[in-house]
């Protein structure tokens, strides 16, 4: 076994939006932010961060990009413990080890144990997590990483964990819960299951234990035949739903707190219809697996997303959800201040449907703009079509756009005529941000004259800028993938 250890004027107004998806204040966009707290010395940050729960630790990564993970190393002399159990690990001897550390036991910010071999008891796993319970751990994580162990341990909550914030299971069994005298776990705020099977029973008792979930995530999850109504917890604020089998049926009884939803599968197995029609969501991520073209799915999906999205402010969609979205009508976005468009294929028709979107919906005040084509394989982009779009880019719109940015830009004939939509129609835009292996377009012949003599004057200018690398100041608010 491993054990680890880290320790002006009345100008134009915008909404950000901070890591938990609510909007806050309101500031003047015509004034540049100054990020003071993140040149601070990293010993007084972390000094910072040590007066602060885990929960709020956490939640400084809102404050400034640089803080998003800092809460990882707040505190010193193993207040992290990583377990890795291998095959050529004695698993007996270093929990042992563990146990005879001098009680009362030190407090742990994070416990992490990853099973990597085919035989480890129940009974053994309890002792680990129960460990973890009595050093007070606030953020608890579980893996297994072998199918054979998968199906036959279970995990228990452990129920001397009053400051229990963040739980994460991957790969184990939950069936077989331990509740028998559990109490709430009222500082529980984060649930993340990934790959793991889901019955109706223990998951609406782990509801019922979390009366203050705040975010949940179910990723690659499997649900049971006879897996029904949810009441959840009524502070969920955000819901994350990936690649999951059977959550089609699952009717999760959602409050009215609900402010993130996101989404990543087939259509036809996503849970759309949980969402109450009077939710207000602040963030939308929809990432469809399979096209959708027949028009009873492309009104089933209108009717089950909520009536009134003016409140949204942030907007991921891929490219084969962006037609069902552009055929709903009247879409209110006028609160939209980002919107990313996963344009993992790029043809004349794919950018027909972002010019669609973008005259149906009418984003009046989107400030950011952030587009990713595929990424070249073997060296070559993507293959596919060519041709001038026929489909009449919308007049007006991108008023207030301030910045946009491509990822893995190829600089094939559709993507540039995008280039040179934007820059003629964005008149507030600030700056156009290109990542490329490319860095300099010095011959296009697929290009017409037009669209290449703009793009050239706008790097001229510098109003385009260049780069081979992704600058990690400037990420969309979705900038992971649920996966």
């Amino acid at each position: 076994m491993e054990i680890d250890s880290g320790g002006g004027g009345g100008g134009a107004k915008r909404q950000r939006v901070d890591e938990q998806g609510d909007r806050c204040e309101a500031v003047d966009a015509g004034a540049v932010p100054v990020d003071r707290i993140s040149v601070l010395p990293d010993e007084l940050q972390l000094r910072i961060l040590t007066h602060l729960s885990l929960k709020y630790a956490i939640r400084t990564g809102a404050v400034a990009r640089g803080w998003r993970d800092l809460w990882k190393r707040r505190w010193e002399h193993r207040a992290v413990v990583e377990v890795y159990v291998g095959f050529r690990h004695d698993v007996r001897r270093e929990l042992d080890a563990l146990e005879r550390e001098p009680r009362p036991r030190r407090r742990l910010d994070r416990f992490s144990f990853v099973v990597d071999i085919c035989k480890l008891k129940s009974s053994e796993l309890r002792r680990f997590t129960e460990y973890a319970a009595e050093c007070r751990v606030e953020d608890l994580h579980v893996e297994t990483r072998n199918r054979t162990l998968e199906r036959k341990l279970n995990f228990h909550l452990p129920l001397c964990s009053p400051l229990l914030a963040r739980l994460s299971l991957r790969r184990i069994g939950i069936s077989t819960m331990y509740y028998k005298g559990a109490q709430p776990f009222r500082a529980l705020v984060v649930i993340r299951l990934h790959s793991i099977s889901i019955g109706h029973a223990s998951f609406t008792k782990m509801m019922a234990l979390c009366p203050n979930l705040i975010t949940l995530d179910l990723l690659h999850c499997e649900c049971g035949n006879f897996f029904y109504s949810v009441a959840m917890p009524q502070n969920l604020r955000n819901l994350t739903v990936a690649y999951c089998n059977g959550i089609a049926s699952v009717n999760f009884e959602l409050g009215p707190s609900l402010r993130s939803f996101r989404y990543s599968g087939d259509f036809g197995k996503a849970p759309f219809s949980s969402l109450p029609l009077d939710t207000v969501l602040s963030d939308l991520y929809i990432w469809f697996t399979l096209s959708v073209s027949e028009q009873c799915i492309i009104e089933k999906f209108h009717n089950s997303l909520p009536k009134d999205l003016s409140g949204l402010n942030v907007l991921t969609i891929n490219y084969k959800a962006l037609p069902v979205a552009s055929s709903m009508p009247n879409l209110n976005l006028h609160s939209l201040r980002e919107l990313q468009l996963c344009m993992f294929k790029m043809e004349a028709a794919n950018i027909a449907d972002i010019y669609v979107f973008l005259k149906t919906c009418q984003c009046p005040n989107l400030e950011r703009l952030f587009v990713q084509f595929p990424s070249f394989v073997y060296g070559k982009p993507m293959e596919g079509s060519t041709d001038e779009v026929t489909e009449e880019p919308p007049e007006d719109g991108l008023d207030n756009l301030l910045m946009v940015k491509f990822r893995n830009f190829n600089w094939l004939r559709a993507e540039v005529q995008l280039v040179s939509f934007l820059l003629r129609k964005a008149n507030s835009l600030d700056k156009l941000l290109i990542v490329s292996p490319r860095v300099t377009p010095l011959d296009l012949p697929d290009v017409q004259e037009a669209n290449l003599l703009l793009v050239k004057e706008a790097l001229a200018n510098g109003k385009i800028m260049l780069s081979k690398s992704d600058d990690a100041a400037t990420q969309p608010y979705h900038s992971e993938r649920p996966s």
